[in-house]
């Protein structure tokens, strides 16, 4: 059984279709799963809570996703950030700040596969993200 199983994921999309979705789907393959499609409610409930794993749409009203895995990465720096986007030119603009973006990303429409693929390697290479 995989050991990433059980973990804590913070989902935050202002879709809750997309929210809905990954939170059944996530629940289903034994991830424990908040969901928020307001940044600012997901912030207060990461400042009581604690998550192994944030994903976050890039694309927010009040707060991006940018501006909310900084405040999020100043309350706990070891926690995974994944990005959700469907806008591969604004990537392009965070590619210049951010070494191997790919690693960290989620490109919508999302594969549920690809979703648990790539939340499964980033739970087993936190080491390798955290860097």
């Amino acid at each position: 059984m995989s050991t990433t199983k059980g973990k804590n994921i913070l989902i935050v999309d202002d879709d809750k279709d997309f929210t809905s979705l990954y939170e059944t789907f996530l629940k289903y393959d034994g991830y424990k799963v908040d969901v928020f499609t307001d940044p600012v409610d997901a912030l207060s409930s990461f400042k009581k809570y604690t998550y192994d794993l944030v994903l976050l749409d890039l694309k927010m009203p009040q707060m991006n996703g940018i501006e909310l895995s900084h405040k999020i990465k100043e309350i706990d720096s070891n926690v995974i950030i994944c990005f959700t986007t469907a806008d591969r030119t604004y990537i392009k603009e965070l590619r210049k700040g951010i070494l191997d973006i790919d690693k960290i990303v989620l490109y919508k429409p999302v594969l549920l596969k690809d979703l648990k693929n790539k939340i499964d390697w980033l739970l087993s290479h936190q080491e390798i993200i955290n860097q």
